[in-house]
């Protein structure tokens, strides 16, 4: 089997920190952007927002970078399918079992039905859209592979036009308008990321390019989030534009996402031993989404971490008391990165246990099967 390459696959590790730093923010943080203006804590989680805010949409485009020259695979689909099922369906009786969920809210239908079907329900919106993306996988590989690159780039641009540059620009709300969390954005990021790989961007022929745009795209979002936040309380019409920055198809959030993607495209990972870590860490890193995110643990996990870590002195709560200015910032970033870090690799963990499972049950079936044939 080919080795996966590791500076891609670091991209997907870096990917998913970022959005479990994401959740964070907006858990403890984000129902303060309005009330406390500029503020020492919100400057600090809006610069940290920033340079998280591309990571979904480098997730998917590594995904039309990989699978744009791959046969869909059933398979493959089914085993995400499982995956999910896996965490939807055991995570309930084990909270249960624990006394954190109440045997009669596990045994709601609403909730039964959300664990049952994952996708249609929208249990995690990502997985939602990003399956029935895998469905559309042969049809957009086919465009990907036989038109030209004039008209594969026109085809881009002009779906960036419609789900990407009006509302960047719009003060107002588009009824249309998912910003980014649907299928449509999806297909986008995917054609971007097959586009990548077969033309490339000349001007991104560099890891150093790369990462310089999608450090000036992070300076775009955080200054202009920053100044909408000032203007906004003044003006309540400016209140929904407050929020686009940090939409996943707010045209700087996509130019970021590709800059990051081009920086690691061009990064090369010479220490085989370093290689070697980050191939094993990174198929277990969806599991982190899926784990963190799973209905009856999302509003639940910031509490348990913030009470493991408190006796050190390391919680949220620490820092909203802690002095002002830098001080405040300090504390909240040692919280932030201690807790975050803790959380994603007991989750790497637990996915990884989840894989060998999964790997000696298939290899359980192939061999019946191999035997029944």
């Amino acid at each position: 089997m080919k080795k996966r390459q590791a500076n891609f696959e670091l991209l997907r590790i870096v990917a998913m920190y970022m959005v479990l730093v994401m959740h964070y923010l907006n858990y403890h943080v984000g129902s303060l952007f309005f009330d406390l203006g500029l503020h020492t804590l919100t400057v600090t989680a809006v610069v940290l927002d920033s340079f998280c805010i591309v990571a979904v949409n480098a997730f998917v485009m590594l995904s039309g970078y990989f699978l744009s020259v791959k046969s869909f695979s059933l398979r493959r689909w089914i085993g995400l399918l499982c995956q999910m099922l896996f965490y939807t369906l055991l995570i309930p009786p084990l909270l249960v079992f624990l006394g954190v969920l109440s045997p009669l809210e596990a045994r709601s239908i609403s909730h039964i039905w959300n664990c049952l079907f994952p996708i249609q329900s929208g249990h995690y919106w990502f997985m939602s859209s990003y399956m029935v993306l895998l469905l559309f996988t042969p049809f957009l590989n086919v465009a990907l592979e036989k038109l030209d690159q004039k008209k594969l780039r026109n085809g881009i641009l002009f779906l960036l036009v419609i789900f990407s540059v009006g509302k960047s620009l719009s003060p107002l709300y588009f009824a249309t308008d998912r910003y980014g969390y649907d299928l449509g954005w999806f297909l986008v990021l995917y054609l971007a990321g097959g586009y990548f790989r077969r033309f490339g961007v000349p001007y991104l022929k560099t890891a150093a390019r790369g990462f310089g745009v999608y450090l000036a795209s992070v300076g775009v979002i955080a200054l202009l989030e920053m100044g909408l936040m000032g203007f906004a309380g003044r003006l309540e019409g400016l209140r929904y534009y407050t929020s686009v920055p940090f939409h996943y198809n707010f045209l700087p959030c996509f130019v970021g996402a590709v800059g990051l993607f081009s920086g690691f495209a061009h990064l090369q990972i010479q220490n085989e031993r370093l290689a070697g870590a980050i191939r094993r860490v990174s198929p277990a890193v969806l599991g982190v989404y899926l784990i963190h995110e799973q209905m009856d643990i999302a509003l639940r996990w910031y509490d348990w971490i913030d009470a493991l870590t408190a006796p050190f002195g390391l919680s949220v709560t620490n820092a909203f008391l802690a002095g002002e200015g830098p001080t405040k910032a300090l504390w909240f970033l040692a919280a932030l990165f201690v807790q975050t870090a803790i959380v994603f690799v007991l989750c790497v963990g637990i996915d990884g246990l989840r894989g060998l499972l999964f790997a000696w049950i298939g290899k359980k079936w192939d061999k019946r099967r191999t035997e029944g044939t």
